[in-house]
């Protein structure tokens, strides 16, 4: 079937609608993975709700293969309709309840920024870095390097409330019906759409100790100690560490040489004086061959880190 029979069909506008000849396909379609990509005929992106649910009702009832995607790097892809929700970008700060309303098609770094500006000292159990999507994190648990203190971000006391549309057209809270919102925390997105959460927001550290500190392949091994040892005494919630390898952050993803080796991205809320210390990461400093890249940020700064790192394979430490 031609792109055009399904514009003739769907219950959208034409604003609604990207064509595969679109400058904005791409951005709106691409995937983690280049074999998901199954090069959707149309991408449907709905700028409210109510044409959201209209749409819903008609591919339930259709054969057309559809999916949803959320932004983000997931690999979410359809042969027939793809459903970007980019649009829902809604950011309403409570600074009485100490909440926020976020739409769920916007990625963590957008709302970063926007609590930073709004609500600075602030911060929320989102993600370690600024391109995963808020609704698929937040439907697989969510973690962030607040997650050692806070939990996931799925977590009762950090996801309070979730607005879902349902594919027989209904657009509801999932606190109405509680089964459903226990089912969405980290349950995955067969359960409905979500286009926005409710969170909770935390006063937190503005000079939080972070950054890089990275090795040549000759410290394998007595980083790797060391590492066994931190992992085995810090009981510390407040600190955390990303363990990544060299050759694929700066090489063969960023269109760089390859440079063999190991990275820490170590986290410590307590500030730049606790996390240079002996019971910090000054072990991780001392180490032979050792590039400090670490220094005071924001939250926001700390998951910038990885932001250029947009289909990058990771492994994580908590």
């Amino acid at each position: 079937m031609s792109p055009h029979k399904f514009i003739a069909e769907l219950p959208l506008s034409s604003s609604e609608i990207i064509c595969p000849d679109s400058p904005r396909y791409g951005l709106e379609s691409c995937t983690w993975a280049a074999q998901k990509d199954l090069k959707p005929k149309i991408i449907a992106r709905p700028c409210t709700t109510s044409s959201l649910a209209t749409l819903l009702c008609f591919l339930s009832s259709t054969d057309l293969d559809w999916a949803i995607r959320s932004t983000g790097v997931g690999s979410s892809s359809a042969s027939d309709v793809l459903i970007s929700l980019s649009a829902f970008d809604k950011f309403e700060y409570n600074a009485e309840e100490q909440t926020v309303a976020v739409g769920a098609g916007q990625t963590w770094g957008e709302v970063d920024g926007k609590i930073e500006e709004n609500a600075p000292g602030h911060a929320v159990v989102g993600a370690r870095c600024t391109y995963v999507g808020v609704g698929g994190s937040i439907l697989a648990g969510g973690i962030s390097w607040l997650s050692s203190e806070k939990g996931l971000g799925a977590d009762p006391h950090n996801m309070l409330d979730a607005k879902v549309v349902l594919t027989d057209g209904r657009i509801l809270w999932a606190s109405t019906e509680p089964e459903l919102l226990w089912a969405l925390r980290g349950g995955g997105g067969s359960f409905g759409v979500l286009v926005e959460v409710k969170l909770r927001v935390y006063p937190y550290p503005d000079k939080i100790y972070s950054g890089q500190i990275s090795y040549p392949r000759s410290a394998f091994s007595v980083v790797a100690k060391a590492i066994s040892r931190f992992t085995a005494e810090c009981k510390d919630p407040k600190m955390a560490m990303h363990i990544f390898p060299l050759d694929l952050s700066q090489g063969h993803y960023t269109g760089e040489s390859p440079k063999p080796g190991i990275g820490l991205q170590v986290f410590d809320a307590h500030g730049e004086t606790h996390g240079r210390s002996t019971v910090g990461f000054r072990w991780a400093l001392d180490i032979e061959g050792a590039i400090d890249g670490t220094r005071s940020m924001t939250i926001r700064q700390c998951n910038q880190i990885w932001g250029k790192h947009t289909k990058m394979p990771m492994l994580w430490y908590e």
